[in-house]
């Protein structure tokens, strides 16, 4: 009886020494637009517009390596090498040009969020001459995922959008040159730009056209 509680007593000072496994750090990312909105796991700009990716490790430890993965839409996903500053934060701008995810790696870590940017094209409507009703739309996306073919709108005097044509860009430059007929009078047009798997919908500004 006396051997077994020496032994005992001997495994519990064991237990006691063993040193305590110290857990790896937690990696929190978040997202936001440049020049405005809140952090987040989603933001949503235009085409070619800014976002930053704030990050932070729990233990605060600065000068850590960082791996920053960049993945756009059906696109190669890429590396970028960062490290944390003196608080243990890091950041990091970018221009996506369609939607794309982000994820962070610090030792091995991945990130507990995955933040993911969602991008509108850039929509451009031109008057050429409101007399013969001239138009040209422009649009800046990536040609393979956006919808080639938008909507020339006019406002109703309810505030509804009524679809006047339908425009079909070339498939390079995303431009279109056409005519529509218009009510005599004051009118506001747009283009809308239906919503695809790597783009949001969009609107080009209200034009005013007087016939």
């Amino acid at each position: 009886m006396r051997k077994f509680a020496l032994g005992a007593v001997a495994a519990l000072g064991l237990a006691v020494a063993a040193p305590a496994v110290a857990q790896a750090p937690t990696v929190n990312l978040s997202i936001s637009r440049v020049g405005g909105g809140p952090q987040g796991n989603t933001t949503t700009v235009q085409y070619a517009e800014l976002v930053r990716l704030s990050g932070e490790i729990t233990n605060g430890q600065p000068n850590q390596p960082v791996e920053l993965t960049v993945t756009p839409y059906r696109g190669e996903s890429r590396v970028i090498s960062l490290r944390t500053d003196s608080s243990g934060d890091f950041t990091w701008t970018h221009r996506p040009t369609i939607r794309t995810g982000y994820t962070a790696r610090v030792n091995g870590q991945a990130s507990n969020d995955e933040p993911l940017a969602h991008v509108r094209p850039k929509v451009g409507l031109r008057v050429i001459s409101a007399r013969r009703g001239l138009f040209r739309v422009t649009l800046m996306a990536q040609p393979r995922h956006v919808s080639r073919v938008v909507t020339f709108q006019r406002r109703l005097r309810n505030g509804q959008w009524a679809k006047v044509k339908r425009v079909q860009l070339r498939a390079l430059n995303l431009s279109a040159s056409f005519s529509a007929r218009l009510p005599r009078g004051v009118n506001r047009v747009r283009i809308a730009v239906p919503q695809t798997p790597g783009y949001l919908g969009a609107t080009s500004a209200h034009v005013r056209v007087v016939r």
